[in-house]
């Protein structure tokens, strides 16, 4: 299909090539005509469709998977003088040659991953594991933008089976991001991009991934069971694995000797703090597939390729105080303030504490000379403290019992690491901090609202809440700081022109614990307006797909609250859209007040087309099965569900079934199915 095509280019472009031609609004658009499409046409649903990235459910575990061909480990060469001695070995085995070629690329710290591809159709991949057998992860790899479900371009003599060796990894801006929502959600934050990015990757919910924002770079492909190589060298397999749709790191460099890899390998240790990932070395490969097979393997290792690790960024330096900041969730969270010191290329002057778990941990006093690390890391950590350094006069650090925003005694749940302040309405930092979510990208998206600017709102006593912001005048901005006619006009133009953003970005600005844009988003879709979310049960909640029993209690206990019951009054007040737009067509709803179960596995597609149809028709499609529920659709092994349906009576579909149903529906043969 052209459209699908199309999508896969500009898909390309944007997740491999980082060059887009087109708008994300564009993009959208063409993406929405698809989903369309198959809604309506699910015979035309194939594996490979953008649109089949997300949408099975969670596993109960990883099916094991016996590699067609191992994955070894690499030694490695911690300085240059072990680099050079391994090249020495290497010329061994030539002695009439002066020179060996060699590929140098950046070692990327994150998983190992094997992607198996049959006539050029993305079939499975895997983890490496013990290097002969990992984890079939291939659902959650689906998700990840960057993996081409279907290849480019096949040449005749590709081989009908190639596998692709790649690394996964976690970006920069996408671990910066994950790391504030889990800080706003007051939970632990991940240490480094590489723990993020493996946890990721081995979600049992394909969802969670998907959210992730992953990425990968493959460095090589070889055809199992065939004696040739897709190419004749290491850069050329590069080369061939581009044209094909893969994302390659562009860093990649042949280099004719082993000086010209020295100077590499200096070059990145010094300027790898201005990539968007995170490395901690380079690998070195004999760049002849000729010779790599010659040189062969140790029972561990390739003797054709070492890891060239660059040295460990730890730096000792002074810790001058302790700032306690205190998010929008009330979670005060301990940042060390150092004596700056240089670190990957940066100076650093502030580093993660995490929790009072960890500066009981540590030890910490003011004045201590700490150990301060970056290796493979973007946020750089206290990790320990040199005590032969230590004054004597110094005391223990005594985290507060008390906010240091308000005053208000601190707390902490039972079973959670983080310190958090319950004074909701009145604790300046948390209100600051929720407005400055309220006005963000992905929630109200405000321009020229900023957190200085809000600072002012929250100091003059200008606004406690984000509905105050709508009641904002002209006149009482020009007494501000800096405030002038035209931009005191601007800001209040801004502000009045995002009463009517959609309902999910509204929830998503409402800052509810653990409810980010994409289950805002499932809300919104579920639900029409925030009264009905208000009235939603426990139960109906948990049902949700997507949403769960945190979830579902972080929700009914927000809504609880009689501060947040009293904002959502004034902003509806205010003019602020709390209703879903009414979709204006006049395509039939029959489905509506319908709730379906899709159990097992389907044959002639997905379940995530499954429920797409069932949304498109107005009904609901719910995780769990229970008294309201109207229909249990089954395929193969339904397992529980099933057999709950059965106890209470629920009319259950086999996969014929409920496609004749839906065929009924489209036709207009039944009006309403409870009809």
């Amino acid at each position: 299909m052209q459209l699908r095509e199309q999508i896969n280019y500009h898909n390309y472009l944007y997740y491999v090539k980082d060059a887009p031609e087109i708008t994300d609004f564009e993009f959208d658009k063409l993406f929405k005509e698809l989903k369309e499409l198959e809604l309506k046409y699910a015979e035309l649903v194939i594996p490979d469709s953008p649109t089949q990235r997300v949408g099975d459910q969670p596993s109960e575990k990883f099916e094991q998977v016996k590699h067609r061909v191992r994955l070894y480990s690499l030694d490695n060469a911690n300085n240059d003088e072990e680099l050079v001695d391994w090249y020495n070995r290497i010329k061994k085995s030539y002695p009439d040659e002066q020179e060996i070629e060699i590929v140098c690329e950046l070692k990327i710290d994150g998983l190992a991953v094997a992607l198996t591809y049959e006539n050029g159709l993305f079939t499975q991949g895997a983890t490496r594991g013990n290097g002969i057998v990992g984890e079939d992860i291939t659902t959650n790899l689906r998700t990840i933008n960057s993996i081409p479900l279907r290849l480019f371009d096949v040449p005749d003599e590709l081989p009908d089976t190639i596998e692709v060796r790649g690394e996964i990894f976690m970006p920069e801006d996408a671990f910066k991001e994950l790391n504030q929502r889990r800080r706003d959600q007051g939970e632990q934050e991940f240490a480094n991009p590489r723990n993020a990015g493996s946890g990721s990757v081995r979600q049992l919910d394909p969802r969670v991934t998907a959210e992730r924002k992953l990425s990968i770079f493959v460095y090589g492909a070889l055809a199992p069971g065939r004696s040739e190589d897709i190419s004749t060298t290491h850069f050329g397999n590069i080369g061939v694995l581009e044209k094909l749709g893969f994302k390659v790191n562009p860093d990649t460099k042949v280099c004719k000797n082993i000086e010209e890899a020295l100077a590499f390998c200096k070059k990145w240790d010094e300027e790898r703090a201005k990539l968007k990932y995170a490395t901690d070395g380079v690998v070195v490969k004999v760049n002849s597939l000729k010779k790599q097979h010659e040189l062969g393997f140790t029972s561990r290792s390739p003797r054709w390729a070492v890891a060239y690790k660059f040295p460990p960024e730890e730096m000792l330096t002074t810790l001058k105080d302790v700032a306690f900041s205190v998010g929008r969730t009330g979670a005060v969270t301990p940042v060390a303030l150092l004596e700056p010191v240089r670190l990957a290329g940066t100076m650093v002057a502030r580093a993660s504490l995490h929790n009072a778990d960890e500066i009981e941990r540590l030890k910490l006093r003011i004045g201590d000379k700490v150990y301060v690390k970056k290796a493979a890391e973007i946020i750089p950590k206290v990790i320990g403290v040199e005590l032969s350094q230590r004054s004597e006069d110094s005391e223990p650090l005594v985290y507060p019992e008390r906010c240091p925003s308000c005053g208000h005694k601190l707390e902490r749940k039972e079973g959670e690491v983080i310190n958090f302040c319950p004074n909701f309405m009145e604790c300046k930092e948390q209100i600051i901090g929720r407005i400055e979510h309220w006005v963000s990208r992905n929630a109200m998206d405000i321009d020229g609202v900023g957190g200085s600017l809000i600072k002012q709102f929250v100091e003059h006593s200008l606004i406690k809440d984000p509905a105050d912001l709508y009641q904002l005048t002209k006149e009482s901005l020009m007494e501000l700081e800096r405030m002038a006619d035209r931009s005191a006009g601007n800001v209040v133009k801004g502000i009045q022109a995002s009463k009517d953003r959609p309902l999910g970005r509204l929830i998503n600005a409402l800052g509810i614990k653990y409810v980010g844009k994409e289950t805002a988003d499932i809300l919104g879709q579920v639900y029409g307006s925030i009264e009905d979310i208000k009235k939603a049960s426990f139960e109906e909640l948990e049902a949700i797909e997507g949403i769960g029993e945190k979830i579902a209690d972080s929700i009914i206990n927000y809504f609880k609250n009689p501060e947040v019951l009293n904002m959502i009054n004034k902003l509806e007040k205010n003019g602020v859209k709390l209703k879903q737009d009414i979709e204006k067509t006049d395509r039939p709803k029959p489905l509506l007040n319908t709730n379906f179960v899709i159990t097992g596995t389907l044959s002639t597609m997905d379940r995530k087309s499954a429920s797409d149809i069932i949304k498109e028709m107005g009904g609901k499609v719910t995780g769990s099965v229970s008294k309201k529920t109207s229909y249990v659709v089954v395929g193969e092994s339904p397992g529980s569900k099933y057999d709950k349906a059965v106890s209470l009576g629920i009319t259950v579909l086999d996969e014929s079934q409920f496609i004749e149903l839906i065929k009924k529906l489209q036709a207009g043969g039944i009006d309403e199915v409870n009809e």
